[in-house]
């Protein structure tokens, strides 16, 4: 029984601290990510006028940390995320489309929801979709 305990406090407390061992990242600094294009589809009750959208996202491997930078004053740091909508341009539709479901690398930049037609805390502003 001792043994049991001791396991399932390690695997909780292994839980626990996933987010905070995560990647971490800055707002407005280039980056690489890599996870699977995913459509998803945005909660009526936060979206900016109650109705289901599905937008496109990255399905991240691993969670990450997004970090403010020390100067700055306005920001909200975001931990343990997985799921990041897409801001993409029209060429990176298409390219989108084909590799919906299969593993990506992405470059961008990362930035904070902020607006009503933002379905992620944290979106990527896409420059590049490797397969």
């Amino acid at each position: 029984m001792k043994l049991k305990l001791h396991v399932f406090l390690s695997v909780a407390l292994c839980l626990a601290c996933s987010d905070v061992f995560a990647q971490s990242y800055r707002y407005d600094v280039p980056v690489t990510l890599e996870g699977v294009l995913v459509s998803s589809i945005a909660d009526p009750e936060i979206t900016y006028d109650e109705k289901s959208h599905q937008f496109p996202a990255v399905r991240l491997h691993k969670s990450i940390s997004v970090l403010c930078a020390p100067t700055e004053t306005d920001c909200q740091p975001e931990l343990g995320v997985t799921l990041l909508h897409l801001v993409l341009k029209k060429p990176d539709m298409a390219k989108f489309k084909s590799l919906k479901g299969k593993p990506v690398k992405l470059n961008g930049t990362l930035f904070h929801s902020d607006n009503g037609h933002h379905f992620t805390s944290v979106l990527l502003d896409v420059g590049s979709i490797i397969p």
